[in-house]
């Protein structure tokens, strides 16, 4: 007996499902959401306040039946199921429906559904739908130093143009915390350490993340917004940012006790030098030697050494004799005299 009203039971909602497909719980055709190879999507359903107690899942619909892709009776917290989460918030009458690392092979039609034992399940159709985009970035890696800054350009594709655009990280496998967000272009909005300017035209909008910490470091989410404050909105996850902050670079300070310098000999002008060691005449002192002016005068006569000026006495007193070795003495060290 109890075998029988099952199977009877089963039948029943199978039935129900065909007439429920082409039907939302608000009787208006099946909504579209958009989504990117290797991003996520959040998708919003909504539900009567009277079914907060029963239990919430997610389906992709067939001809012949809907798969269960996730399903919860637990409220207000996040399950999980493979690349599904889903998270019942019935204070407001609602549950999200996480999609992650998104592949063309998951576009189709699914059911944001609510069991109801012995009756009709609730359903509300939603088509997902995966767009390949050339222009769009998977994931991008990001390195800082703390207390540093960092600049980020996250390019989105031409249908999230009039979108308002986020920032958010995640945290655990589903949630991800909204760090800032931009609803008008060509506008800076700082919210904390964070700032995002959209380009507008250009189809990207930068992040700027200033005073970084180590405790900055983790997965962060460039998206958009479709709706999200209706009935019927979802959030879009486009590209992952992967940011690690590392410590400072310590700059290199000069110290002169810490450089090691080599003994060099300089000269001591404030001593004499010694008397260098000449190298003997090549000619001898006793042969006639044709004498013809030396140029070993200075150019300027700021420059004369003033025992210099005693040279034509020397002269006198030493005669020829004298002279060719003084010539030649000086040859090599014009200031000889003054020593």
């Amino acid at each position: 007996m109890l075998i029988r009203r099952k199977y009877t039971n089963m039948t029943v909602k199978i039935l129900l499902f065909f007439t429920f497909y082409l039907m939302s719980v608000g009787g208006g055709a099946s909504r579209e959401v958009a989504g990117y190879p290797g991003g996520g999507v959040l998708i919003k359903c909504k539900y009567e306040r009277s079914y907060t107690a029963n239990p919430k899942y997610f389906c992709k619909s067939s001809w012949t039946n809907c798969d269960d892709q996730i399903k919860t009776g637990v409220s207000n917290e996040w399950k999980n199921t493979g690349r599904f989460s889903l998270f019942d918030n019935t204070s407001a009458a609602e549950f999200w429906v996480l999609i992650r690392e998104l592949t063309v092979e998951d576009s189709g039609t699914y059911q944001c559904a609510v069991d109801i034992e012995w009756n009709k399940d609730l359903f509300t159709p939603v088509e997902l739908k995966i767009k390949e985009d050339r222009d769009h970035e998977k994931s991008i890696t990001v390195n800082g130093h703390v207390g540093g800054s960092v600049n980020i350009s996250c390019k989105y594709p031409q249908s999230s143009s009039s979108k308002p655009k986020f920032l958010c990280r995640r945290v655990g496998s589903a949630d991800c915390n909204y760090k800032a967000s931009v609803k008008e272009s060509r506008r800076w909005i700082k919210e904390g350490k964070f700032s995002l300017y959209d380009e507008g035209e250009n189809q990207t909008f930068t992040v700027s993340i200033n005073n970084l910490t180590n405790e900055d470091s983790g997965e962060y989410w460039c998206g958009a917004e479709s709706d999200w404050e209706s009935d019927h909105g979802y959030k879009v996850y486009i590209t992952q940012i992967k940011l690690t902050v590392t410590a400072a670079v310590p700059h290199s300070t000069f110290s002169p006790s810490s450089v090691q310098t080599q003994s060099t000999h300089l000269p001591n002008f404030s001593t004499k030098a010694p008397r260098s060691v000449h190298p003997e005449p090549t000619h001898q002192l006793n042969t006639p030697v044709e004498m013809t002016p030396l140029n070993i005068m200075p150019t300027s006569p700021k420059e004369i050494p003033a025992c210099l000026v005693t040279l034509d006495v020397w002269t006198v007193f030493l005669g020829y004799f004298a002279l060719d070795l003084l010539l030649l003495l000086l040859a090599s060290d014009p200031f000889l005299p003054c020593l």
